[in-house]
């Protein structure tokens, strides 16, 4: 049911769900169920997992139910049975808890764990609330932190289970322990082992309740530990492998009606594992993406994948229903947490106090900084040289008096304003405390992490090497392994044979990001023996004063991020950007999801078929004279025909070119589309549509101009 101030669209209902009356025995009778209990007085299943109390008096409810449609009411007609109302409970999830209080930013302000518990609260029914993982490292909060005000928050709201993000461990796994220790719910984990090879932390490895004659299996998955800090107290097992072990035990010794996955890995992962085990029937994942939640259908939409929006920004609501035959129905909703939600005042107060002490700690002044130190809207300290890129490796280099020092992009997570530099300018900058350390390795070693650190750049990957002693260049259009072009360490080529001083984090030193060649380096400061990064950072902004950072040409990319190896229009682009035709939109990116503007189209044309582009515009029906206007599909077709014409080539029209959407053609425009498609050099979207009007991308008109050329 609805409940006041409840967002009233739901998605994804089934068909029982949208005839039923607004209203649950839940509400009939109050819940009867137990009060929370501590986890030492939990019971336990005969594995020793903890299981979730079932609810006590459940046959009360059923002989009162009953005898309340039997009951006669004075009527001369035979009373008539009501229909049962199926049995529901409510799975409230959310994950990425990086910041206590709301986050502000360009996509507006999002999160919070006081908007977060009125979102839980609003929900009267049995309910079940989860976290997804990552409460601790990432931001500078969590840095300081280190995850203990997120679970103290949590233990008010309260949640009942959590599962583990990679970022739970950035301050070590000891303090992992300590964070489950703390927790007043229940940490699960399928598949990350601690160094004896049993549960990590003594987790259970799947967690069973048991609500409303409801039985819901819970399991916990963990990817991308190679992120994190490396240490030997977790390791990570195969996530499909460990998914199936832990659901046999749940069939095995509850016989759930529902097996869910809590994840921390890539939708991609997550439909793979959905394909490998079928007894999963939902997923809740990690974020996609900061501004937007996302569903994924699979098995045409009976099984279901969860992606709510980053920083706590949205609550994932999923209603399990079910009903006397015992068929579980599945229906959800999303609520934002955003500005519109009321704080509740507790959990409010709580984040406030710790912003302040937050400030308090970190205000102090330590440099003065001329220019602004930006790490990019587009995270560009993961594919190009950046001026913040260049100081943080400096400072590396400049303590330790290395030949070589490499700072990884993706441990650069905030910019700093032009001006006073504090402490929590320097925290926020890298919140991960990570140890510098200090090595000596070969030039074909130092070779293979540059290779390394370019290998995906197309997908942002954090490890991206911003780096001070040695430049370099690479080629996102080559294969992976292949796209360095060119480095010289200190003006003057690697050579590989050499031996080069490299300072550099613990966490790649020892294999994190897949920067795994380091094997046969010879330490020269360990991690025992270092300082953390953002130490060296505060230390070298003291030593001077004013901080002048700027870029260098250190790096630079040979091609574009956006349109890498294996792209579809990866010849055309780089046919067109060798020859000087074509530009990216800024360094290292070309924009290919960009519209292009009719004069753009007609110059580039009139460089490979001159012709009067003039009179084409004027001639082609759609009576439309802005040359910076978005070329639409069907325009682009018209100047092509006309220039191919002009030069030779003409092309013969025709009445239909086999797209789906022919209809939506222009009469002016059929004919060309129509002809060019018969010649192979027209093709549709998705389903066979032309979409003819739709605005051109730069990539679609790269790609139709070079296979003009050729």
């Amino acid at each position: 049911m609805r409940l006041p101030g409840e967002p009233s669209s739901r998605r994804g209902e089934r068909s029982f769900t949208q005839s039923l009356p607004n209203l649950y025995a839940a509400d009939i009778f109050p819940p009867l169920r137990s009060p929370i209990m501590k986890r030492r007085n939990e019971p336990v299943s005969n594995n020793g997992e903890r299981m979730e109390r079932p609810m006590s008096k459940r046959l009360l409810h059923s002989v009162l139910l009953f005898s309340i449609a039997a009951a006669p009411f004075g009527w001369n007609e035979p009373a008539r049975a009501e229909p049962a109302i199926p049995a529901t409970v409510s799975f409230l999830y959310f994950n990425d808890g990086h910041e206590i209080a709301p986050v502000s930013d360009k996509l507006g302000t999002r999160g919070g764990v006081a908007r977060i518990k009125t979102l839980v609260d609003r929900v009267n029914n049995e309910k079940i609330v989860a976290f997804g993982g990552d409460l601790g490292g990432g931001t500078l909060f969590g840095g300081v932190f280190k995850g203990f005000p997120m679970v103290e928050a949590f233990n008010a709201i309260p949640i009942d289970v959590a599962n583990f993000g990679q970022h739970d461990f950035d301050a070590g796994a000891a303090n992992t322990i300590e964070l489950v220790k703390a927790s007043r719910f229940d940490w699960i984990s399928s598949n990350l082992a601690g160094q004896d090879g049993k549960p990590f932390a003594q987790v259970p490895a799947y967690k069973l309740f048991d609500k409303q004659g409801i039985r819901i299996g819970v399991i916990g998955l963990t990817s991308a530990m190679d992120t994190t800090t490396q240490d030997d107290h977790v390791k990570q097992l195969d996530v499909i492998e460990s998914a199936r072990k832990a659901v046999e035990k749940l069939k095995r010794d509850g016989n759930p009606d529902l097996v869910i996955a809590l994840t921390q890995q890539p939708v991609a992962d997550d439909k793979a594992l959905l394909q490998a085990v079928p007894e999963i029937r939902v997923v809740f994942t990690e974020e996609e993406a900061e501004e937007r939640s996302s569903v994924h259908e699979v098995n045409e939409g009976n099984r279901l994948i969860f992606s709510p929006q980053g920083n706590m920004g949205s609550v994932v609501r999923l209603d399990i229903s079910k009903t006397s035959d015992g068929t579980v129905t599945l229906s959800h909703d999303i609520w934002k947490a955003d500005e519109t939600v009321p704080e509740d005042k507790a959990l409010a107060e709580l984040a406030a106090a710790y912003q302040a002490k937050l400030d308090e700690e970190l205000g102090k002044p330590i440099a003065v900084t001329k220019t602004d130190l930006a790490y990019g809207d587009n995270h560009e300290s993961r594919y190009r040289e950046t001026a913040v890129g260049n100081w943080i490796a400096d400072a590396y280099k400049d303590y330790y008096r290395t030949d070589v020092a490499f700072a990884n992009g993706g441990g650069i997570r905030a910019s700093a304003k032009a001006g006073t530099f504090t402490l929590k300018d320097a925290k926020s900058i890298l919140p991960f405390g990570n140890k510098i350390v200090a090595a000596e390795m070969s030039g074909e070693t130092l070779l293979a992490a540059l290779e390394n650190g370019v290998s995906a750049t197309e997908q942002l990957a954090g490890r991206f090497l911003q780096v001070s002693g040695v430049s370099y260049v690479y080629n996102p259009g080559k294969p992976t392994g292949r796209r360095i072009e060119d480095a010289e360490a200190n003006g003057v080529p690697v050579d590989k044979n050499a031996r080069y001083k490299v300072a550099l984090s613990n966490y790649m030193f020892t294999g994190g990001d897949s920067y795994t060649m380091f094997g046969d380096a010879k330490s020269i400061v360990s991690a025992n023996e270092a300082l953390t990064d953002v130490e060296l950072l505060v230390a070298y902004a003291k030593k001077l004063g004013t901080i002048d950072a700027k870029t260098e040409g250190r790096i630079r990319v040979n091609g574009f991020v956006d349109v890498p190896f294996g792209h579809w229009a990866q010849e055309g682009v780089y046919g067109l950007y060798g020859q000087g035709w074509m530009d990216g939109t800024d360094a290292g990116r070309f924009g290919p999801d960009q519209a292009i503007t009719r004069a753009e189209w007609a110059g580039l044309l009139n460089r490979s078929f001159p012709f009067d582009s003039g009179s084409a515009w004027n001639g082609n029906g759609s009576n439309r004279q802005e040359p910076d206007a978005p070329l639409m599909r069907e325009e682009a077709a018209v100047m092509l025909k006309a220039a191919l014409d002009a030069n030779g080539r003409p092309v013969a029209e025709a009445e239909s070119a086999n797209f789906a959407d022919d209809d939506r053609l222009s009469d002016w425009a059929r004919g060309a589309v129509a002809g060019l498609a018969r010649q192979g050099l027209l093709t549709g979207r998705l389903h066979n549509r032309f979409a003819p009007k739709e605005y051109v991308t730069r990539a679609e008109a790269a790609h139709l101009l070079w296979k003009a050329m050729k």
